[in-house]
């Protein structure tokens, strides 16, 4: 029973910094390095 209610906070928490994270538009951030990241892999950035 434990488990399941430090599973569930966990999970909670976790969909409270996603949240966080998108409304400051952290995904953007991390979709322009990610874009980088790919470009400089393949050798055109």
């Amino acid at each position: 029973m434990k488990k399941k209610i430090i599973s569930y906070a966990i999970l909670l928490l976790a969909v409270v910094f996603i949240i966080v994270g998108v409304m400051q538009s952290g995904y953007q951030d991390t979709l322009r390095r990610a874009a980088v990241v790919c470009l400089e892999c393949v050798g055109i950035g």
